[in-house]
């Protein structure tokens, strides 16, 4: 979109504008008005869709009525269009004017007479990045409260960019869409009424190799961190992080990157170094781990057996080698002690 006056600088800008592959049209209004009725859908574009809107806008600074820092002033303030690249573009020579449209929120500047290397420079990079983030996210959320699925969709469905959602209450449902269906990221809870998390995170990554997996946990302790990392998680964030922390954890895993709150990498990273005493179930197998936790719930053995698909003889071997491994003798004494280590949901 070109927001400019002038019918001679519009020419200019057009000519340049016309030697990119990635713009197909370009919307020009002649005032500040014009380009905010385009933008939200009113006045005479009352009938528009104002859900679709440009790549990016070039605007310049100087327009009568409404100037181009007030244009720019209401595209920042407004939610769905907080984010779309501007351009300022103008002949003003004045410093203040450029500090004002950065201040703003401009994303870049182009003085003019138009410099067409400079202004397709800008221009391609912005309509990339605004194409990049245009692309719909499509997020798997595996919780088994429909409270957490539906707080992590509201605080996702506030970010700029189109997502749709995936939503599972059990392993069974979460393995059956990884299967059906591509995601770009997938957010597991670690406790799924009885089933292991980190059991599922496995199968998940056997699936899909390359699907990133947000851990959203209630467990801030770096040893359940350290598990999930090493069975193929992306990311490991609580169930109490911040709302700002949650789309920027999302964010990282879907680009390819890695993310763990800043509490628990000083955790992880006191650990590596030496630095933690080594807890006695930190010795256990994951599988260990998990029949440790199913016995500190309450759950016989044969509950176990069908919570995790084995026989009533393999768990009681699970059982006998943690006694051995953390010098205990009954299940009480693991009871209190994943109690009292805040292992047990």
């Amino acid at each position: 979109m070109l927001v400019e006056d002038s019918a001679r600088d519009q020419a200019l800008v057009l000519r340049a504008l016309n030697n990119t592959k990635i713009v197909n049209e370009v919307i020009t209004a002649p005032t500040g008005e014009e380009a905010l009725d385009y933008l939200f859908g009113t006045g005479k574009y009352l009938d528009r869709d104002a859900d679709v809107l440009p790549q990016f806008v070039l605007l310049d600074l100087k327009l009568p009525g409404i100037d181009g820092l007030q244009v720019l002033q209401k595209i920042r303030g407004d939610k769905r269009t907080h984010l779309l690249p501007v351009v300022i573009f103008t002949s003003s020579t004045e410093e203040e004017d450029l500090i004002n449209g950065y201040s703003l929120g401009a994303n870049s500047y182009v003085r003019k007479p138009v410099d067409a290397k400079q202004l397709l420079e800008a221009t391609q990079q912005l309509g990339l990045y605004w194409l990049a983030l245009n692309q719909v996210a499509k997020i798997l959320i595996v919780d088994d409260q429909e409270m957490i699925r539906d707080g992590v969709k509201r605080i996702l469905e506030e970010q700029p960019g189109a997502t749709t959602f995936g939503e599972a209450s059990n392993g069974h449902e979460a393995l059956r869409l990884v299967r059906e269906q591509d995601w770009h990221v997938a957010v597991v809870d670690l406790s799924l009424g009885g089933r292991s998390g980190l059991d599922l995170l496995k199968e998940i990554k056997h699936i899909r190799p390359n699907l990133p997996v947000l851990i959203l946990s209630m467990h801030s302790e770096e040893h359940h961190a350290r598990r999930a990392f090493k069975a193929g998680a992306s990311g490991y964030i609580t169930k109490d992080s911040p709302r700002a922390e949650v789309v920027k954890a999302v964010n990282k895993v879907m680009k390819g990157e890695r993310y763990v709150s800043a509490a628990i990498a000083e955790k992880l990273v006191l650990d590596i170094a030496g630095e933690l005493e080594h807890a006695p179930h930190e010795a256990l197998s994951d599988r260990e781990f998990e029949v440790m936790r199913l016995i500190a719930s309450g759950k016989t053995v044969g509950q176990i057996a069908v919570v995790l698909s084995l026989s009533d003889r393999t768990i009681s071997t699970y059982r006998a080698r943690i006694l051995e491994k953390m010098h205990m003798r009954t299940n009480a004494e693991i009871t209190h002690y994943a109690i009292r280590n805040d292992l047990v949901d």
